[in-house]
């Protein structure tokens, strides 16, 4: 970790605040990352253009990849817990330049994914409070530049302030969902006009109209599910560095497969699909008008936008903890990874709160700027592809030496990651083809250029990082428990000095 000079006294703190995050603290980091609310409102109306009512059957395929990678997080975070998580795997298991390359794509990816998060902010609050006024641009962009700077001061005040306020919102927003959700399922098989009944044959990837409709609609599926490995980049902040985090990622995976197939089963038969696809942009609010009158269908709206603030700042911690990383390994600016009173990268999360206000500025001043800005953000869920793939792969590689000590290891550090990365794949390159190129360009422009922006970091700093030897894991795997002197060296000095203690040079 950076340090101030010998003999020169510091006024910052170098180290985020340990053992701030317990299990809970870090589930509920990964589903308010995932914002079922959110990404249902944001992805449903899109799965349900191209994959038609197929959409519960892609929350399944894509949920049970999800698992997969999830669980090779788990092992590499055994191995080496990081405010840069996979950038840190891929650089110690991989190459340093792969590693480096997998971090600005998370910080790419967060930025875009909360350019498209802070849109629904406007709509939904004024939908609530003043629906007269709900297209009004300037009171949107208004509304968001606020609500963005009152998630900011929470995210800035500490990392335990930030989850307390992330599990109340959690609490409000699925105390008004399961309501909304038992609504609906009530309306529709009391024939209420205009429903219909849910159909088990909606699980079926056959349902969808064509297989590279299928396709897309993983794809669209990625992002929806993307965000539940937010506990990892949390993992210096921990109650349990080592085994906390993982854990977490898969629950919440788990949580989000069978909320998001009763969601989605609930919402497709409120209303004919073509209806639904028409209303995509406020499909929840829609479905809530079907069977509520207002106040009370706008209450469902209310929890979106609690849904919203969750994300957002989660996303504000995912970016300046990646930052902060890099910046430690002097990768990125010094500032970057500079903390605040309470122990937080209060410049980071500033910068990553103001860039998409900026950008909602062009959104909603311009119509083809906004609906292009739109889909650049769907980018976001290739490049979530991206930083899946890429953990998938360094547990692979870096566990390859321990795969046939017996068959738990194989399956457990080999076969799912495996799986998990390989069905990823395969989605994005069937659905290259049929990718809008307002998404697709984007996302190639932004993968081409992480490569050479981290050759250039390498050539312009000569920062040690790059020095540092590719290693495997040689019987230390997830196998054996982490010893406890090496949890609290872990949360005293930062992820080097339990990482050394564990780590064979690759040979």
């Amino acid at each position: 970790m950076s340090s101030s000079p010998a003999g020169t006294p510091s006024h910052h703190p170098t180290h985020l605040a340990a053992r701030q995050v317990t299990l809970f603290g870090d589930f509920v980091a990964g589903i308010t990352n995932v914002a079922p609310s959110t990404a249902v409102a944001l992805t449903l109306g899109a799965i349900m253009a191209v994959s038609g009512l197929a959409a519960p059957s892609v929350v399944v395929l894509v949920g049970l990849a999800m698992l997969c990678i999830a669980v090779s997080y788990h092992f590499m975070n055994l191995w080496r817990p990081s405010a840069a998580a996979q950038a840190l795997w891929i650089a110690r298991a991989v190459r340093p330049v792969a590693g480096l390359a997998v971090g600005f794509a998370v910080i790419l990816m967060t930025l875009t994914a909360n350019v498209s998060n802070i849109t629904l902010f406007g709509p939904y609050l004024l939908g609530v409070v003043w629906p007269s006024q709900q297209n009004n641009s300037f009171l949107q962009w208004v509304c968001t530049a606020v609500i963005t700077g009152l998630v900011l001061y929470i995210a800035i005040e500490g990392v335990r302030r930030a989850i307390r306020f992330q599990t109340i919102v959690v609490w409000i927003e699925y105390a008004i969902m399961v309501v909304f959700v038992i609504a609906l399922f009530v309306a529709e098989f009391t024939g209420h006009p205009g429903t219909t009944h849910p159909h088990w044959s909606w699980l079926l990837p056959s349902t969808s109209p064509t297989y590279s409709g299928l396709m897309n609609g993983i794809v669209l599926g990625v992002f929806m599910f993307g965000g539940w490995e937010a506990s990892v980049y949390l993992s210096e902040e921990g109650t349990d560095v080592r085994r906390n985090p993982g854990r977490a990622g898969i629950i919440s995976v788990v949580f989000c497969i069978i909320w998001f197939v009763i969601l989605t089963m609930a919402i497709q038969a409120s209303a004919p699909a073509k209806v639904l696809i028409a209303h995509s942009s406020n499909i929840i609010a829609y479905s809530a008008g079907v069977i509520w009158h207002k106040p009370w269908s706008s209450i469902v709206s209310l929890a979106v936008l609690s849904s919203v603030v969750a994300v957002v700042q989660s996303q504000l911690q995912n970016f300046s903890r990646m930052s902060f990383g890099l910046s430690r390994d002097g990768l990125l600016p010094k500032w970057l990874g500079r903390l605040g009173r309470h122990r937080t990268p209060a410049l980071g999360l500033a910068l990553a709160a103001v860039i998409p206000v900026a950008v909602l500025i062009i959104y909603l001043a311009n119509t083809s700027a906004g609906k292009t800005i739109g889909l650049v953000s769907a980018t976001a869920g290739f490049l979530y592809i991206v930083i899946y793939v890429a953990g998938a792969i360094a547990c692979i590689w870096y566990y390859r030496r321990t795969l046939t000590r017996s068959t738990r290891q194989f399956i457990l550090a080999g076969l799912l990651p495996f799986i998990g990365g390989a069905a990823l794949v395969y989605a994005a390159i069937t659905a290259f083809p049929t990718t809008p190129h307002q998404t697709l360009y984007p996302f190639i422009a932004m993968f081409v250029l992480i490569w050479p922006a981290a050759w250039l970091v390498k050539y312009l700093t000569r920062a040690p990082f790059f020095n540092q030897p590719v290693i495997a894991a040689d019987g230390t795997g997830p196998d054996e428990e982490a010893e406890p002197e090496l949890v609290q060296a872990q949360t005293e000095s930062g992820p080097d000095a339990a990482g050394s203690a564990t780590e064979k040079p690759d040979a």
